[in-house]
């Protein structure tokens, strides 16, 4: 929180410093503006400079500084200008300094509380961003660690899980004959629950996979690709439900192949599982451009939502229909949610009960 102070003509550093010390803020002098440029590494909460001190290099050498800065770090810079009628040299001036981005500029002469109202202000702000720098860092510390729980869980629970289901199986197959119709019934109902919850386990392994990838440089990809990944893995439910799948022309995108196809195959196989039960089942898969992003959408002619389950719908294990009549664990939408958010996009549906969905999904161009 020490605050730097570039004056080196006449007294008017050690007054400002003086000025500093009655609010009891650290203060320390530059002499000149390069070393005001070695002490900048070692830390700052502000700096207070006389725009005479500035030559256009120097300006140009700390806006460097303040662009290797991490996003977090927004250094306040509070510069002492020239008194007297403003000029074309003084309009120009004032220009260059914007490049150090956090700018106070205060006439000269400059009464001592009006500097001491400014630089408290600019502690305040910068203390701020060292506040919000410290919960950023421990809110992702708490998601790796959650991130890490989940995908620990999902393969340490597996093991119990396969031999539930092994033994289960062989139950079934050496003793069923002994077994009455109760047990036989209770032993259907085990088979059932460990196949659903090694589904379960698959999908939080999916969403732990998808938390913990690496935003590194992405090749670009064509989406069609990914699509016709996600059709042919559904290619089963597609030819049972008889669906009908219009494809228009799809765009190539920033983002793994797998990510884009599991989107889709969530999107569509939901779209084929929510079908209303006398309608033959329709689905438009589209693209289009808008803003700098492109908005994929994946339109049917199923059951649809109601208004106030659009949001919630996207929640871990939501799911708005009974296990018995739509299978499944909620985790398909939370997924799709999660990729679409760390690639910088979002997702969102339009629907109405009885009249269809349309799920829509930005990626950045």
């Amino acid at each position: 929180m020490r605050v730097l102070i570039l004056a080196p003509i006449g007294r008017d550093a050690r007054l400002l410093a003086g000025t500093l010390d009655a609010l009891k803020i650290e203060a320390a002098i530059a002499p000149a503006p390069e070393a005001l440029l070695s002490m900048l590494p070692q830390g700052i909460g502000a700096a207070i400079i006389a725009e005479e001190a500035l030559t256009p290099r120097h300006i140009e050498e700390l806006a460097r500084w303040v662009a290797s800065q991490p996003p977090w770090s927004d250094t306040p810079f509070i510069v002492l200008t020239s008194a007297g009628r403003p000029t074309p040299e003084s309009h120009r001036r004032a220009q260059d300094l914007q490049a150090l981005g956090n700018l106070t500029l205060i006439e000269r002469p400059a009464r001592p509380e009006t500097i001491q109202s400014a630089v408290r202000t600019a502690l305040r702000a910068r203390m701020r961003q060292y506040e919000i720098r410290s919960r950023q860092e421990a809110l992702l510390r708490a998601n790796a660690d959650l991130e890490q729980f989940a995908h620990s869980a999902s393969h340490d629970l597996r093991e119990p899980l396969r031999s539930i289901g092994i033994y289960s199986e062989l139950l079934s197959r050496n003793f069923a004959t002994s077994l009455d119709p109760k047990g036989g019934e209770f032993l259907g109902l085990i088979q059932s629950a460990a196949k659903r919850m090694d589904a379960l386990l698959s999908d939080l392994l999916a969403y732990a996979h998808v938390s913990s990838f690496a935003a590194e440089t992405l090749e670009q990809v064509h989406a069609i690709g990914p699509l016709k990944a996600a059709l042919e893995n559904l290619g089963g439910a597609i030819r049972e439900s008889g669906a009908q799948i219009a494809l228009s022309e799809m765009p190539t995108v920033r983002m793994h192949e797998s990510h884009l196809s599991q989107v889709f195959q969530n999107l569509i196989g939901n779209a084929i599982k929510y079908r209303q039960e006398d309608d033959p089942v329709r689905i438009d898969l589209s693209a289009s451009r808008a803003e700098g992003y492109w908005i994929f959408s994946i339109a049917d002619n199923g059951i649809g939502i109601p208004p106030a389950h659009k949001e919630t719908i996207f929640g871990i294990f939501k799911r708005l229909h009974t296990n018995g009549k739509y299978p499944g664990n909620g985790m398909g939408l939370a997924i799709c949610q999660r990729i679409v958010e760390r690639y910088g996009g979002r997702i969102w549906v339009e629907s109405e009960p009885g009249q269809g969905s349309k799920f829509s999904f930005t990626i950045p161009e």
